[in-house]
């Protein structure tokens, strides 16, 4: 029996029952170890309740309308997804697809729509991932949903993931995210890093905490610039993830039925634009390669901070920032940088953990926050002392966050 769509008016009444005025769950994803800055950041969003930290990623209930802010204030979060099922029963291919056809697609997708599924099956009887995608999109048909690309011309994309655990399946609608919001004409450099890494680094560091406030900030590895710029961002109160201050940030529940514009423009007046930046921190930033020199500009120029701070090229080994912080009469200095390691250090004529070290040894009295996979390269360093060091996961290899102090007694 051919399925019949429900008319505008029934949808739109039936939207406002199910999606405006309920409370949905929520599934924030980040960096395997960062789980707890996403979720103290999470934690700050509108009637928020029952968040749960898990592995590389923070779940939690909220009404709908939370997903405006949220894509906005999540600074650490890689993406944000609705949860459509969770923890229904799939033992078997016909008790899913039983399952998927309860979902209430008309509510949450256009009728025509380029759908991705994304599989992810652990633990379970149902281990074919393309197997498991038919299912879902045999799903998608039935409840008279269009999922073929080549006719959805001019609708955003829409991700879904299908996710099977113990013979259980939960299906989440990717709302967008940090990993969404990567377009515009950002330049690279080889040591680019992610903006939800340099997001993590700089709340460790306490850019924003009164308690660490810096009134000098200092990265020497400045790369394509993305720290300075996350950094400035967090000062301003930008919206996460932006690109430059014209861009629409993208979303992909734009395509949604679900999607209220008039919300998105109202959280975008509240968080989407720098605020005023106070007079301090002094910003310096540098880079031995003057490509990446070029991309910083560049990248910091397209922000707005053309007038906060121009990198330059200048080689670590001959920085002495003892001096620097005396000549700006900073008292409150921090090192704020992702040095190079393995071969990229060696390019600049020094083993990584030596480099490290002579940046530090011209430091008394700095703090640090440093991207840097191998702490035992401090052992020994002359009035070094570590504060916290945190281990995560990114695009797939690990790494490490070093956050500490050079004591001014050297010891």
């Amino acid at each position: 029996m051919p399925h019949t769509p429900p008319t505008p008016a029934a949808r739109l009444r039936a939207i406002k029952r199910h999606v405006w005025l309920g409370r949905h769950g929520f599934l924030a994803t980040c960096a395997p170890g960062l789980e707890s800055l996403l979720a103290a950041e999470v934690a700050r969003l509108p009637e928020v309740t029952a968040v749960e930290a898990r592995t590389g990623a923070v779940a939690f209930e909220a009404p709908f309308d939370t997903v405006y802010p949220a894509l906005l204030r999540l600074r650490v979060a890689e993406s944000l997804r609705i949860f459509l099922a969770q923890g229904v029963a799939a033992g078997s291919f016909p008790m899913l697809f039983d399952q998927m056809q309860r979902i209430r697609w008309a509510l949450w997708l256009p009728a025509s729509c380029a759908v991705t599924v994304r599989v992810r099956s652990s633990k379970s009887r149902l281990r074919d991932d393309e197997g498991l995608e038919r299912t879902l999109r045999r799903a998608l048909q039935a409840a008279g949903i269009d999922a073929d690309a080549s006719n959805a011309q001019g609708t955003p994309p829409v991700t879904l993931h299908l996710h099977l655990h113990h013979d259980r399946a939960s299906v989440t609608l990717d709302a967008g995210g940090a990993l969404h919001r990567r377009q515009g004409d950002k330049w690279v450099s080889p040591t680019t890093i992610r903006e939800t890494t340099a997001a993590a680094l700089v709340r460790l560091a306490g850019v924003t905490d009164p308690l660490h406030e810096p009134d000098l900030l200092c990265d020497p590895f400045c790369g394509s610039g993305t720290l300075i710029a996350e950094a400035l961002d967090a000062l301003s109160g930008a919206a996460a993830g932006r690109t430059r201050p014209s861009d629409t940030l993208p979303a992909p529940l734009a395509a949604s039925p679900t999607w209220k514009p008039e919300r998105w423009a109202h959280a975008r007046r509240l968080h989407g634009g720098p605020g005023a930046l106070a007079e301090s921190p002094v910003v310096l930033a540098s880079d031995a390669d003057p490509s990446a020199v070029r991309a910083a500009n560049h990248n910091l120029a397209a922000l707005g901070y053309a007038d906060r701070v121009r990198a330059e090229v200048v080689p670590a080994q001959s920085l002495d920032l003892g001096a620097i912080a005396a000549e700006h009469g900073a008292r409150h200095p921090l090192l704020l940088t992702n040095p190079p390691y393995g071969r990229l250090a060696g390019a600049r004529g020094a083993a990584p953990g030596e480099l490290l070290r002579a940046l530090l040894g011209s430091a008394p009295g700095w703090r640090f926050a440093l991207l840097y996979p191998r702490a035992g390269d401090l052992d020994g360093a002359a009035g070094v002392e570590l504060l916290e060091v945190r281990t995560i996961v990114t695009g797939g290899l690990r790494n490490t966050v070093l956050v500490g102090r050079v004591n001014d007694d050297g010891r």
